[in-house]
């Protein structure tokens, strides 16, 4: 939804956030490997990552906007398996941190994703045949 805010090296860090993320609860299902597919296919990324620290992909995002671009989306593909687990909290948790976020702003964010995922939820039952 907002990966088009993101400059070409904030995608690819992005990318790179966002395999650690679908990784850190240690069980990959397949809701969470579309959902990382549909991500990069947005973005125009298609490979792997570096293996670069929280910390460093975390600095490559510089503006405000990014930042908050880039944790919505991760926590958005933390509940994409419904089950927003300790691990992809704490990697969440990490990298908000490492871009200078405080925890308000963080709980902010989060509570965003949760309206947003709660609507988009109601707005399938609507649609429904």
């Amino acid at each position: 939804m907002f990966l088009n805010l993101l400059d070409s090296d904030e995608k690819k860090a992005f990318a790179e956030l966002a395999e650690k993320m679908i990784q850190a609860d240690g069980l990959v299902i397949g809701r969470e490997e579309a959902a990382l597919a549909a991500l990069k296919a947005e973005m125009g990324v298609s490979n792997g990552g570096d293996g670069r620290s929280i910390d460093e992909l975390a600095g490559v995002f510089h503006s405000w906007r990014s930042k908050i671009a880039a944790l919505l989306e991760l926590i958005g593909l933390g509940y994409s398996d419904i089950n927003f687990s300790v691990n992809e909290q704490s990697l969440v948790d990490e990298v908000a941190r490492h871009m200078g976020l405080s925890q308000d702003e963080l709980e902010k964010a989060e509570a965003w994703v949760r309206d947003h995922v709660s609507l988009v939820r109601r707005a399938l039952i609507l649609m429904r045949d």
